[in-house]
């Protein structure tokens, strides 16, 4: 089975491209659109023949095949719905969004794909529809980021959360929860005294203290 690379993707994407708007499919159109030397794609479109993917005669038009078609229309589909779901969701703008889909459009295939199709297609239909949901959808985006964190980056932060994670191993977690660290407990006041080296919490009305060692393996949300 022929392996077809993220970098032959491209070249049948912007072919099928120039297919659906009409424009003829030759080897000058395609290295204006990849911005690429001619003798570049003239080579890659070599390779692309003996795969079957496109048709190419000498100083000719360049015309895909039912196989090479598909390819760049999947490719394309990808494309066009990251680029949407980074500029319209996540509030990039267009020159980014269309920067951040030709980095990722190449590693989602398969089930992946299209659930992501699915989820964008139902965010979107959600929107048009104006669904009470979606406007709550749109403010708790805009909401400053909130994830979980070790208490060696909370302090820095001025947080108070509850204990989230524990992933030491399991001597290190016994420890912890013998001094009343255990998932779900709220920690506030974190500080590091610089006098002992080590990192102090209130938790549970009393101050503890932790080692840094310690402190890395403890995360708050």
């Amino acid at each position: 089975m022929t392996t077809v690379t993220p970098r032959l993707e491209d070249y049948l994407e912007a072919l099928f491209l120039l297919e659906t708007s009409g424009s003829r499919q030759t080897v000058t159109a395609l290295a204006e659109n990849l911005k690429l030397t001619k003798g570049t794609i003239a080579t890659v479109i070599k390779k692309m023949a003996e795969q079957e993917l496109v048709l190419h005669e000498s100083y000719g038009a360049i015309r895909l095949t039912p196989k090479g078609r598909r390819i760049g229309w999947q490719v394309y589909m990808k494309h066009e719905r990251l680029t949407s779901f980074f500029h319209d969701f996540l509030g990039q703008d267009a020159e980014r969004s269309e920067e951040i889909a030709c980095l990722i459009e190449h590693h989602l295939d398969g089930a992946a794909a299209n659930r992501f199709f699915n989820l964008v297609d139902f965010l979107q239909q959600a929107q048009a529809e104006k669904r009470e949901w979606t406007k709550e959808l749109f403010l708790s985006l805009e909401h400053a980021v909130h994830l979980p964190m070790p208490l060696t980056l909370a302090v820095q932060e001025q947080r108070s959360g509850r204990v989230c994670r524990l992933p030491g191993d399991a001597s290190l977690v016994l420890e912890l929860e013998q001094s009343g660290v255990v998932l779900g407990a709220f920690m506030e006041d974190i500080d590091f005294q610089n006098a002992s080296g080590k990192y102090a919490v209130h938790l549970g009305g009393k101050q503890i203290l932790l080692d840094p060692a310690a402190a890395a393996t403890v995360w708050i949300l």
